[in-house]
């Protein structure tokens, strides 16, 4: 085979695998180093108060908000109340919740555990999560990781931050 051919073949080549890899990274959403950061505005959308016979209040929030990396994102929160507790004071409870959180390229479920502390800007949730890769689906299906989160309940704003392994990523 004559050089200018081989040459030719090479350049196709080298073009046809630029573009593969281009088109993995744009089907690919961007991730930075594993890190998760989200924020939502939230709005109660249901209360069952049993807090007068049985110590529990059970809430359903939903909320719109960003996801750093997916996008424009919506999530609802199912949380159970426990008013019989006071961690950090009077006029404190504990939280254990579920929070499913929709984008574009996929659902991501994250269990957590909190606590609501009295502050002088009023009550503030501070919790810790953890994802449940078997439930979440696309991007997000199988994917693991941890975090934290607080939650201004006078200004309905959350945020929550931590490490996010999606499936076959390395740590």
């Amino acid at each position: 085979m004559n050089y200018a051919r081989r040459l030719a073949l090479l350049t196709a080549a080298l073009v046809t695998l630029a573009s593969a890899l281009a088109l993995q990274a744009a089907a690919s959403p961007p991730h930075h180093a594993n890190r998760f950061e989200a924020r939502f505005t939230e709005t109660r959308a249901s209360t069952t108060d049993r807090i007068a016979d049985l110590g529990v209040m059970q809430l359903i929030n939903t909320g719109a908000g960003t996801v750093e990396g997916f996008g424009a994102a919506t999530m609802v929160v199912a949380m159970s109340q426990d008013r019989s507790v006071q961690p950090c004071g009077p006029g404190s409870w504990t939280n254990a919740g579920t929070r499913r959180i929709v984008v574009a390229s996929g659902v991501l479920i994250l269990r957590s555990l909190a606590y609501v502390c009295q502050t002088a800007d009023g009550p503030m949730v501070t919790e810790t999560w953890t994802v449940d890769g078997p439930s979440s689906t696309g991007v997000f299906a199988g994917a693991r990781g941890t975090g934290e989160g607080t939650v201004h309940i006078r200004t309905a704003t959350s945020t929550l931050s931590g490490r996010l392994h999606l499936a076959g990523e390395d740590d």
